[in-house]
């Protein structure tokens, strides 16, 4: 049973019951109250007057509500960020103190390391950031975003590796992709969409502006508009820039593109994608930073990998082979 304060309604009536001389049990059995809940009520607003009292001598409704709306409004904990605190902080950091320095040598102050920088972001003690010795960069303030909201279950399920007809495995049939990212040096949000055709290990990179479900979307239309008859499905892994599931459903209504996904943390399910990733890393090495690198670049290098001639397509090369299927559709 979920428990719910008295309402006024309900104080109202122990004020007439009691006038009615009837007794706490008689009164929490009319209210469908526990008999203590009726007694501690009665007993805190209506004891006899102290000097440090707020109750009336009499339990009355009003002055009963009166006192329990007081006693909500100093519910809950107490900020640590009183005068004395926030001001000895500030004390010691005008003093060029860390505010670790502080949290672990100055006993007055009863707070950790990350409560100070938490206070000094919010602006609860005002001091500029970028004074400290650090700038404040070993303690950046936590996102307080809204969190990635995952599909659920059943949106991997219907799209798992495991649906994929044999003819992807085997690849005996022409028209299936592979897709991943390659990302820039950290700090970077400009990346890579690679796509992989898996018969032909035709490879293909387009630059986006971040790695996220839009620009993810952007490049996948601009591949479907390069090969319009040769894309069927396309296989990637579980990040977050494939797992929109608005636009999936958009590619798959309007292309009739079946999307699958892999097992987490089974990077070989999409092997080709990542070995043709690992080759790229050649002319891109890490860190590289994608936003000094135009298209024209990154085209020149895919060029150079899809006219390598490989063992696994009889030394012919990938360019020729994809050529030579596309031309059959």
């Amino acid at each position: 049973m979920t428990y719910k304060h008295l309402s006024p309604e309900e104080r109202g009536k122990i004020e007439a019951y009691l006038d009615e001389g009837l007794s706490h049990s008689e009164i929490a059995k009319r209210l469908d109250r526990h008999r203590s809940t009726i007694h501690r009520e009665i007993k805190r607003n209506s004891e006899q007057r102290k000097s440090n009292s707020i109750a009336a001598l009499r339990y009355q409704a009003t002055s009963a509500n009166n006192v329990a709306k007081m006693r909500k409004k100093n519910c809950g904990a107490s900020t640590k960020a009183t005068i004395h605190n926030t001001q000895i902080i500030l004390k010691y950091l005008n003093k060029k103190y860390s505010p670790e320095q502080i949290a672990h040598s100055i006993k007055s102050v009863k707070v950790c390391t990350r409560t100070i920088y938490n206070w000094i972001y919010f602006g609860i003690i005002k001091f500029d950031i970028k004074k400290l010795r650090q700038k404040g960069k070993r303690f950046k303030r936590k996102a307080v975003g809204r969190k990635l909201r995952r599909p659920d279950a059943s949106f991997y399920t219907d799209r798992t590796i495991d649906l994929r007809p044999s003819g992807i495995d085997s690849r005996s049939e022409f028209g299936h992709w592979e897709a991943d990212t390659v990302v820039s040096k950290q700090g970077i949000n400009a990346c890579l969409a690679t796509f992989v055709e898996r018969k032909t290990r035709q490879y293909i990179a387009i630059k986006i502006p971040r790695k996220d479900a839009v620009s993810m979307m952007k490049a996948i239309n601009q591949l479907i508009k390069m090969y319009p008859k040769g894309i069927k499905s396309i296989t990637c892994d579980r990040g977050t820039e494939f797992v929109n599931r608005f636009k999936v459903g958009t590619i798959e209504d309007t292309f009739g593109i079946k999307v699958y996904f892999a097992h987490p943390y089974a990077p070989h399910e999409r092997g080709s994608n990542e070995y043709h990733n690992g080759l790229l890393r050649e002319y891109f090495p890490k860190p590289s930073n994608f936003n000094r690198v135009t298209q024209e670049d990154i085209n020149q290098a895919t060029n150079y990998l899809n006219n390598r001639p490989r063992k696994n397509l009889k030394w012919k090369t990938p360019q020729y082979r994809f050529n030579l299927e596309y031309a059959k559709l």
